[in-house]
């Protein structure tokens, strides 16, 4: 018999393909044209290396550089060699887009509106592609809005083998599918559907579930809920159900149904209002009871707006719960005077399942928007009408869901404040800059040097007569009020976001080029060439020589043509896409460069030079696709340079663990792995790059902003723990770093203090803090990283101050025993880390002497270690997580040396 096996790009598209047992997953998938990452076919090269979420296989035939045992532990497979032995879901390590396989459009049919209750419409389609559309529950599509150009997007309240698809809308006044569906809508009225997306959906699993709907959010639970009945599954599940009023529930009668129908579900719902008739008034987290949670061995899926999601998450936090799995998607919530704001998606793993990253979507209507406090009763509505009628709305009912006020009312004043013109006054202002018309309104004219027209320009969308951005419905503001879409959860921007920055980079730099070339002065060229010449040292071949040296002279060369228009506000609108600051943080700690990048600055000076419009043109949209296409290497290196090499999944499941020193170096590489591993980790540094870093980790993270070279900055950090999380499991003490390289007699008084309180007094007063809470709970374990250069040169001080980081870790074992902690340290030698984002405040090397006490201290460092080079930070973190873990439960009071054989 065949399998289904779902195939879930990193873009958040899943499609479905059917494999035969004898079969593997790539041959089918090629077969069924959705071209997934893939080279040898025979397991030699790892290329099409992907995750298996659920289900069991064949992992067949290969070799360990394409898949290493651990990784094969872990659960990654090579398709290329797998063969299904059930229903599969497979994460695969590129987009949709690469794999020629974007979500699908359908056709389809209004086959019946049936009026729920006043503020909720039950919306059902049937597609003639049904046998073609395969989604999981839990996901939506983007539904298109007859006669608008726009979609909303909306989750599926069916099982995925319902032949007709039913969805779930909240009538918001002004929204647009709302004011379809209530003035014009009718059955047999045709409409299109893009999909599926989303990274919501029930995973295969025994362990107990509980579902957490709010208002609408009931639609992908209910998909979830007919699934579990399909496949016949006696999982314990219990659903909480939570609405505004009255008035928002609906599909009671389903609820009570499933209920009967499906083992071992159990389900309760509650109303915010006060006045409500139901049994429970309040919020959804008054009805979530201990046996529901299972000890925390539960996979929650919730569906609500951001408050509900996060007064879910607080709730756990205050009973001391963290769920083994915690799935959750969030919608922004609409108004009737603006557009509705888009589904925001999010999904969290269980431990045993990689996250898949949601995509960018089209911004849409909630699938469930606020209610009004009270809406009137209204008489029964036929079950398929042939329009619906849309229901008054209290003023201000928008602002507020469950009774919470989410979006308060606020006066707005002007932007540029002060009061309002008058509006053809107001007009003719926005369309002139310094007394030149930009942006004629029919067809005026505006001189850019005297006696030379500007040619007349149709609409606001040209500029010198070019037409820059033809109307569009599909084009997003780089700037949006609310999320637009589903967002990927990275601190860098999506490839999608830094895409539009691009793209509206070569935009304005179009217009540029309409009102400068064959306007220039030979001065003004010579310039513009200098700066074309000037990134050129900064790249060689494909990589690059000094990535930081190229962002600086590459805006200077991009910011110069704005600069030769005499128009500022061009200069500032550019700058005001933030392209330098993107590219600087993304290419940090780049190696890639795409060859052409610098070559394009120098043709585009030449095609100037030639007063070549066409030529010059050209050579700006190549080079903004080029410098799409470095970004996207950069932003893909970088996340894979953040992720831990080595990973031990469950390790630190239900531990809290503080890590000093967590915002670069071995710290932040500790803090990534021991997250990916299950930890609750706290996060302590006094650069608020740490806040960063806590961001980009998948588990539960706390950032806290501490001076650790003082007792009441460690107190604060045990503090800040112990109030979130009520304990202590683990403390990682990793602050510390020599400051100045010289011999001893070279170093003052002040410079010794300075040593000693970075890379002792740290450790010292960070164990004081955080013993009393260990000793409390009778167990804990502190890691200290002590250093092999306890024997080294030019850093004396810094020795010294390890020396003590070794007596310390001795003492405190000893005198802690007894109270069930353990003391250990480990001692790295010389790491390979990234360049320090916020150095540790030596001054820099600025003469040959002190270049040569530098180079001395490196050459020890290496000659000392057995294996003659420097470590990694991953080969550092490896052994502070041994260590701080259960692994290591009959090692204390011992000093590891990490240092490639060097015993320090």
């Amino acid at each position: 018999m065949a399998f289904q096996v779902a195939l879930s790009f990193e873009d958040g598209v899943t499609r479905f393909i059917t494999c035969e047992p004898d079969q593997t997953v790539a041959d089918a998938s090629y077969r069924q044209r959705i071209n997934i990452p893939l080279d040898c076919r025979d397991g030699a090269c790892g290329t099409c290396k992907a995750f298996c979420e659920s289900g069991s296989y064949d992992g067949g035939t290969y070799i360990d550089d394409a898949l290493t045992p651990d990784e094969a532990s872990r659960g990654y497979v090579l398709p290329c060699s797998m063969k299904p032995k059930s229903d599969l879901v497979l994460q695969i390590a590129s987009t949709s887009a690469v794999a020629k396989t974007q979500a699908a459009t359908y056709p389809a049919t209004i086959t019946a509106l049936e009026r729920l209750s006043p503020t909720t419409v039950a919306l059902t389609l049937q597609t003639p592609e049904r046998d073609k559309l395969a989604f999981l529950p839990g996901q939506y599509v983007n539904i298109e809005v007859p006669g608008t150009g726009q979609t909303r997007s909306y989750s599926f309240s069916n099982a995925p083998d319902d032949k007709e698809l039913t969805f779930l809308v909240k009538i918001t006044p002004g929204g647009v599918m709302s004011d379809y569906l209530t003035e014009r809508a009718k059955p047999g009225d045709e409409l299109s559907f893009t999909g599926p997306n989303g990274s919501f959906f029930l995973r295969e699993a025994d362990r107990p579930v509980l579902l957490l709907a709010g208002g609408t959010g009931l639609a992908p639970i209910l998909s979830i809920v007919r699934t579990m009945r399909a496949a016949g599954s006696t999982r314990p599940a219990h659903l909480i159900y939570g609405v505004t009023t009255d008035d928002d529930l609906v599909e009671m009668d389903t609820l009570a149904e499933l209920a009967a129908q499906v083992e071992g579900l159990t389900w309760d719902y509650c109303v915010a209002d006060p006045d409500s008739t139901a049994p429970n008034k309040g919020y959804v987290t008054s009805l979530i009871r201990d046996e529901h949670l299972h000890g925390g061995d539960v996979a929650v899926y919730l569906c609500g707006p951001p408050p509900m999601v996060e007064a879910v998450r607080k709730h756990f936090a205050d009973v001391g719960i963290e769920p083994t799995g915690f799935y959750y998607e969030k919608f922004a919530l609409s108004s009737a005077a603006a557009e509705p704001a888009a589904v925001e998606t999010k999904a969290e793993p269980e431990p045993d399942a990689a996250p898949v990253a949601p995509p960018p979507a089209p911004a849409a209507e909630p699938a469930a928007t606020t209610t009004p406090a009270a809406a009137p009763e209204l008489p029964a509505v036929p079950a398929t009408p042939a329009a619906l009628s849309p229901q008054p709305a209290a003023a201000g009912a928008s602002r507020a869901l469950a009774g919470q006020t989410v979006f308060p009312p606020a006066e707005h004043t002007p932007l540029g404040g002060g009061t309002a013109r008058p509006a053809a006054e107001e007009a003719a202002t926005a369309r002139a800059i310094a007394g030149q018309v930009i942006w004629p309104a029919g067809g005026g004219t505006g001189a850019l040097d005297p006696g030379e027209p500007l040619r007349p320009a149709p609409a606001a969308r040209s500029i010198a007569g070019q037409e820059m951005l033809p109307a569009r419905d599909d084009i997003a503001p780089l700037v949006s009020p609310a999320p637009a879409g589903y967002e990927i959860g990275e601190e860098h921007p999506s490839v999608h976001e830094s895409d539009a920055m691009f793209e509206a980079r070569q935009a304005l730099e179009l217009g540029a080029v309409e009102l400068t070339i064959g306007r220039l002065t030979s001065q003004q060229l010579a310039g513009y060439r200098l700066l074309a010449e000037a990134a050129v040292p900064y790249v060689d071949g494909d990589r690059f020589v000094d990535a930081a040296a190229y962002t600086e002279a590459n805006a200077a060369f991009h910011d110069y043509l704005f600069t030769l228009t005499g128009n500022e506000h061009l200069l500032q609108a550019y700058r005001a896409l933030g392209v330098k600051g993107h590219m600087e943080e993304t290419l940090r700690d780049a190696t890639w460069c795409h060859p052409r990048c610098t070559q394009d600055h120098l043709d585009i000076v030449a095609a100037f030079e030639a007063g070549d419009r066409q030529q010059a043109r050209r050579l700006v949209a190549e080079h903004a696709e080029r410098s799409k296409i470095t970004m996207r290497r950069a932003m893909d290196d970088a996340k894979a340079a953040r992720r831990p090499a080595f990973v031990s999944p469950g390790r630190f499941d239900g531990k809290v663990v503080v890590v000093t020193g967590a915002a670069q170096g071995i710290g932040e590489r500790v803090a990534r792995r021991v997250s990916a591993e299950g930890g609750t980790v706290v996060l302590a540094d006094r650069a608020d790059l740490v806040t960063g870093v806590a961001d980009e980790l998948t588990g539960e993270a706390l950032p806290v902003l501490a001076d650790l070279e003082t007792f009441e900055g460690a107190q604060a950090v045990a503090e800040a723990t112990l109030a979130r999380y009520g304990r202590i499991d683990v403390l990682i003490n990793n602050v510390g770093g020599a400051i100045w390289f010289k011999p001893f007699t070279e170093f003052t008084p002040e410079q010794i203090d300075a040593e000693i309180r970075r890379s002792l007094m740290t450790t010292l007063y960070s164990c004081r803090a955080a013993l009393p809470s260990m000793v409390a709970q009778g167990r804990g374990v502190i890691v200290n990283v002590s250093s092999a250069a306890t024997r080294g040169i030019h850093r004396i001080p810094y020795s010294a101050a390890k020396g003590g980081i070794n007596a310390i870790t001795a003492s405190l074992a000893f005198e802690y025993a007894d109270a069930g902690i353990r003391v250990v340290a480990t001692a790295p030698g010389g790491t390979e880390a990234p360049p320090r984002r916020i150095s540790r405040g030596g001054s820099a090397l600025e003469t040959e002497q002190e270049k040569a006490w530098f180079q001395a201290h490196i050459d020890q460092t290496v000659s000392s270690s057995l294996m003659k080079r420097y470590g990694t930070l991953d080969e550092q973190a490896a052994a502070i997580t041994f260590l701080a873990s259960d692994e290591a439960s009959y090692i204390t009071g011992t000093v590891l040396p990490v240092a490639g054989g060097d015993l320090g």
